[in-house]
């Protein structure tokens, strides 16, 4: 892999293997037809513990990941689910479900790999999407050892430099992100998270609500 890598610059990976060109290969050179899912708010695509031949893209829509019922992550449109870290175990390391309204296409998870595995890029490809599972494992280490209101800080932070629009001197996380699904996020329990959010409302990192728009992160923090 080492050496298949080294035939290309890390600008041409970033070209060449994105996401956006995997979904286009796939469905204009190889024609693959997928199935297209409106998943509701709630609707689980995935359930830990149990068997899964499937792949999701994304099209519309913010996916929460779960263990044990705590919320350790979350994905947008453009990305694919299911051909990450666990790609040849069919058995769900974790729940997957979805955080508002949304549009999938679903995927066969045989048929991907079988086209993958005959092209000297698709495991690039492959690489590439366990590589980013495992930096998202790795950034949620770091978080663990970050103390008190500096590991919310930088979870806040974090949240809204990859799902949230900038509006004014705001950075507004989407209205799927519900207090109870923030504070979940923290890992802390709902009456230390409500304390915790007007505390950072005090000290401005978030900037009070604005209607349906819970979480206005400053973007000076960000």
């Amino acid at each position: 892999m080492k050496g298949l890598m080294e035939l290309y610059s890390k600008e041409e990976i970033d070209n060449l293997f994105s996401e956006t060109r995997l979904i286009n290969l796939l469905m204009d050179k190889y024609h693959l037809i997928p199935k297209k899912r409106i998943m509701t708010k709630n609707q689980i695509l995935v359930e830990e513990g149990l068997d899964n031949e499937r792949v999701f893209y994304i099209k519309q829509g913010i996916v929460a990941f779960t263990r044990n019922e705590s919320i350790f992550n979350f994905e947008q449109e453009g990305h694919f689910i299911g051909l990450e870290t666990f790609l040849f175990n069919d058995i769900q390391p974790y729940t997957i479900v979805a955080m508002e309204k949304m549009e999938v296409l679903l995927f066969v998870k045989e048929e991907i790999l079988d086209i993958l595995m005959g092209l000297q890029e698709g495991w690039l490809y492959l690489y590439l999407l366990n590589k980013a599972e495992q930096q998202r494992i790795q950034k949620n280490c770091i978080h663990l050892h970050l103390k008190g209101n500096d590991r919310s800080r930088k979870m806040l932070a974090d949240l809204a430099k990859n799902f949230g629009k900038v509006e004014g001197e705001a950075i507004v996380l989407p209205k799927c992100f519900s207090k109870k699904i923030v504070i979940s996020y923290l890992g802390l329990s709902f009456n230390t998270g409500k304390s915790l959010i007007e505390k950072l409302q005090r000290e401005d990192f978030l900037l009070r609500p604005e209607k349906e728009k819970l979480f206005r992160v400053n973007k000076e923090f960000c």
